[in-house]
């Protein structure tokens, strides 16, 4: 009825089993977000989940109470194919024992993205994406597996192993971090009004300390083919690391979806 205040609920029950760990969750949000204009919003919620995580450093029962905090700005032209604006969500979640937490936990996100048509007719288009994410109040054993860091893959650093630019445990498993980052550019080519190219280059990594840590950061490159279809294109790209590859890494990467990688 014209209001600028939407009410968002957002429960479900989750198994989940990565090369990390294993998990089952259940929970849910209850938020109020404010609209303040096409762009911008900004939301509040309460935010709560009960689960079991098991790793390779153990076995985790934990309940998570607290709050979050949201804002948005998204002034691109498309969800699956933007070629102009840029979207900026920030977002800060504290739990506490106070509200009925297993530990204390601080957890900030922000990621960004832009997009930039060199032509009239967004032929040419230059994209970039900068990820960054902490979690502050538990050393990193006490924090779930689940609720920490992981990079590499798709849609995290292309050409790498899936989530293994993070923190290793024993027998070289990795067990995530407690900090983030990652950046990505791609040059989105048509060559047709159906086909593209995307030569495109990654960087990132997950850190123990609560910071991102540079030294570690893991660079792959690669080139992608897009088949624009009337609901988004559909992306196949190939990677190779070319920093920090290590020896567990498979040489390449090849990944296929629907829509850009960010």
């Amino acid at each position: 009825w014209g209001t600028r205040n939407d009410l968002l609920i957002d429960t479900g029950i989750q198994r989940e089993r990565t090369n990390s760990y294993w998990s089952m969750t259940a929970g849910g949000t209850v938020s109020i977000r404010h609209r303040f204009t096409e762009f911008a919003s900004v939301q509040l919620g309460i935010d709560a989940e009960r689960g079991r995580v098991q790793d390779i450093l153990g076995t985790t029962d934990y309940t998570l109470v607290g709050f979050q905090a949201a804002a948005n700005y998204d002034s691109t032209d498309d969800l699956l194919n933007p070629t102009r604006g840029i979207r900026v969500t920030a977002s800060v979640s504290p739990y506490a024992k106070a509200f009925g937490s297993t530990i204390n936990l601080l957890q900030s996100k922000v990621q960004a993205t832009a997009y930039y048509a060199l032509d009239e007719d967004a032929r040419y288009i230059l994209a970039g994406r900068v990820n960054v994410g902490s979690l502050a109040g538990s050393d990193l054993t006490d924090i779930p597996a689940n609720r920490r860091f992981f990079a590499g893959g798709g849609g995290s650093v292309r050409g790498f192993r899936y989530r293994y630019l993070s923190p290793l445990g024993p027998f070289g498993v990795p067990i995530g971090g407690r900090s983030l980052f990652e950046a990505s550019a791609e040059a989105r080519i048509k060559i047709t009004d159906t086909i593209g190219l995307v030569p495109f280059v990654d960087a990132g990594a997950a850190s123990a300390g609560t910071t991102p840590e540079f030294n570690d950061i893991g660079v792959g490159v690669g080139l992608g083919l897009r088949y624009y279809t009337a609901i988004g294109p559909v992306r196949l790209d190939v990677a190779v690391p070319v920093a920090n590859e290590g020896d567990d890494q498979a040489g390449y990467g090849v990944y296929l979806s629907l829509g850009q990688a960010f």
